[in-house]
This record gives structure tokens, sequence and C-alpha cells, in this order.
């Protein structure tokens, strides 16, 4: 079975992991690609569904989708979307994870699995040193995503993965007062 390693402590991962948008041009191995997949695929689904496939892009495909982002929001007022097609340009991998079913009963539940592998994925990149963002304006582009990736399933979301070259402050939270209900 594949282990992924205790780098470091998950309450670690979870207080360090950070949204990032600078990336070293440094190639990332493959088996820290498969790593992040496999912890993806640990998550829990509705009913084990499993709703999800990945597909880990770089080079020139992952550069099409970049520019196929741009020119479909460069001249959207106020979209970040053409910000983050710079970002997918930059980071030297795009992972992208598809909705394998197909079902309006379980949509929810498939959603939110898919939702559950992503966090797996941005925790364990942290994890072993590599910066992660998980985007979600590729949906701007989302017919042709299925046309540039020769697939039928819904691109749910993308992830961009690299090494960092930023260091971010945390975000503001809400206080935990503010999100509990008693």
């Amino acid at each position: 079975m594949m282990k992924l390693g205790d780098i470091m402590e998950l309450q670690e991962a979870i207080a360090a992991r950070r949204s990032i948008r600078k990336y070293e041009k440094k190639d990332v191995p493959e088996d820290l690609l498969e790593k992040l997949i496999y912890a993806a695929t640990l998550a829990p689904s509705g009913h084990n569904r499993q709703p999800w496939q990945f597909q880990i892009i770089k080079g020139e495909l992952k550069d099409k989708i970049a520019d196929t982002l741009l020119k479909k929001t460069e001249n959207i007022p106020a979209s970040t979307a053409p910000h983050t097609a710079g970002i997918i340009k930059e980071a030297p991998v795009l992972i992208a994870v598809y909705l394998t079913e197909n079902n309006e009963e379980n949509y929810l539940y498939d959603i939110l699995s898919i939702g559950g592998a992503i966090e797996n994925m941005l925790l364990t990149a942290t994890s072993l040193g590599l910066g992660s963002l998980w985007i979600g304006n590729t949906s701007h582009i989302e017919e042709e995503l299925k046309d540039i990736l020769h697939t039928d399933y819904r691109v749910a979301s993308t992830v961009a993965i690299g090494y960092p070259l930023q260091n971010p402050h945390a975000r503001p939270r809400k206080p935990l007062e503010e999100v509990l209900r008693k």
C-alpha cells in the first residue's frame, strides 16, 4: 500500500496551508504528484461513490487552458479570471478534477466529496513543501475544457501545484464564537 509519509503533522499542515499564486520555475517530481492524487482518493465520499478522476497537466496543454481562460474572460469587468490564467501559466502543474458521475440525485454528495478530495490534496501538498491553489475560475471555460482535454466528464475544479515563490500571511478568519452555534 502506498504511504504518504508524515513530513508534517496534520494540524501544522492545516495551519500552514496557503493559496499560492507565485511559483518557482521548477518541475514537480511525478512521485510527489502521485502522492497528492493518492491522498485525494482517501477522502470520504457520499455513499462511497468516489465520483472523481484526476489528470496531471503540464506544458503546452496547461498553457492552452490558461490562454483559453484569458481569452474568454479578459473583457469581463472586475473578473479575477484573467489573473488566474496568469497563475495557471506560471504554475508548473495543473491538476484537473473530473466529476465522473452525472446523477442529479447524488450531485450535492458528489460535489462535496470532490471538495474533500481537493482539500486532502492541498494539505498533502503543504506537508510536502509544495504550494497549491484551488481554482474555481476554470468554470468559465467548462465546455472548452471538455474539448481541450478530450473528455465527456465535467471538470469540477482545477488545482495549481508547484514550489511556492511566496509565503503569504494567513488570511483573516472569523472567530470561533461567530461560526460555532450553541
